[in-house]
């Protein structure tokens, strides 16, 4: 039995200008935000407000975004959120924490909104 709920999006950042830069692209096609600028709270936020969506940076203040999507991925009451990380860094390297945390993508940074749109296999309701 598929949920039918309103799609919305947590947005964890602690880059401001990411973060708000993703916020506004986020409202300007009418998608409920959400965001955080640490890990903890966005693991919080997430448990709180169960989104559908989830975009996280890599490295974030007092959790890093692999530790939040493997909380998240293992636990069978958020397993089923879409998560999408952003990473500065080599994504060779990231691989195998990666694979590990049970995140859906990751994206390099400096990345095209529409690849993340993709990545999050957002379908924008009309």
């Amino acid at each position: 039995m598929k949920e039918n709920k309103k799609q919305s999006v947590l947005v964890i950042e602690n880059d401001v200008t990411v973060l708000d830069s993703l916020s506004k692209k986020f409202h300007s096609l009418n998608v409920p935000v959400i965001t955080a600028d640490d890990g903890y709270d966005g693991y919080v936020r997430a448990c709180l407000e169960n989104p559908s969506h989830i975009v996280s940076g890599t490295l974030l203040p007092s959790m890093t975004g692999f530790k939040l999507t493997r909380l998240l991925k293992y636990d069978k009451r958020y397993r089923n959120i879409k998560i999408v990380l952003l990473s500065s860094n080599n994504l060779k390297i990231e691989d195998e924490v990666f694979q590990y945390c049970g995140a859906d993508a990751i994206i390099k940074k400096p990345f095209k909104f529409s690849e993340l749109i993709n990545k999050l296999e957002f379908k924008p309701e009309s």
